[in-house]
């Protein structure tokens, strides 16, 4: 299939399928039925979006999804040495940049933490930020703008740094960066992104024979940390996310894009 089918598909996929859309939608056909005075369908439609509520947004089952793709990797000693840093993007707006003149911050916002953390402990590595725009339409300004600035601020030698502007996903992540930076064999590079994007990140990189040491980021789960039901919002919020990199890593898998 070609990339920019993928990408188009995987995205109209997603809006489509994920839980929180699915609440909005099944409360909005029961209201829309009450309107209509179908009330055997309004019923039917309300009970499943209850459904769906205590399953997605009450039970325990988005910590479930989470830690799940968290075990995958921890976080290891750190390596003798290290000849690169591989920094995936998480969509940050650089729009709003460009309006604030201060970066935004969002859910994976630490990996720049990590990565810069990693860029002075190794002195000599390679930093390389990718991120292009994963916007259904597109948009102005890369993400990779938004790193630029963040890591300049945070003290980073320009020269040191490579930015790949052009991916849209996480496979085009990987394959970009390779393109740009050809490791060589036997070079030890760290990629770094939140460890819920971990396991399809790696999985990416197997099948694009890139070795890579996993250096995971902003967990969102402890080992045996639970998860609050009256947090409905948040739940639902962390289900989706999980369930999308889990739904993520079986499309990869199953398109070659993945191992």
């Amino acid at each position: 299939m070609h990339p920019a089918m993928f990408f188009t598909l995987s995205k109209i996929f997603w809006l489509l399928a994920a839980p929180s859309h699915w609440l909005a939608l099944l409360v909005l056909a029961s209201i829309l039925c009450l309107l209509l005075r179908w009330m055997r369908a309004a019923r039917v439609l309300g009970l499943l979006a209850v459904l769906l509520l205590v399953a997605t947004g009450m039970s325990p089952l988005n910590v479930w999804l989470t830690r799940g793709l968290e075990n995958r990797y921890s976080r290891p000693p750190w390596p003798t040495h290290v000849d690169g840093i591989l920094i995936l993007g998480s969509g940050f707006d650089t729009m709003l940049l460009r309006a604030r003149r201060a970066p935004e911050t969002n859910s994976g916002a630490y990996r720049l933490v990590e990565g810069m953390a990693a860029a002075r402990r190794y002195p000599a590595a390679r930093v390389v930020f990718s991120g292009g725009s994963g916007a259904l339409g597109g948009a102005l300004f890369s993400e990779a703008e938004t790193a630029r600035y963040v890591m300049d601020e945070l003290g980073l030698d320009p020269h040191r740094l490579t930015l790949e502007a052009r991916s849209r996903n996480t496979y085009e992540n990987i394959l970009f960066s390779k393109a740009m930076v050809q490791p060589r064999s036997g070079q030890v590079w760290l990629l770094v992104t939140s460890a819920t994007h971990m396991p399809r990140a790696m999985a990416v990189a197997r099948r694009l024979n890139w070795p890579m040491v996993a250096w995971p980021s902003d967990y969102i789960t402890a080992p045996h940390s639970g998860s609050n039901p009256f947090d409905i919002a948040g739940n639902l919020g962390l289900t989706d996310y999980a369930l999308h990199e889990w739904v993520g890593m079986l499309v990869y898998r199953l398109s070659g894009k993945a191992l």
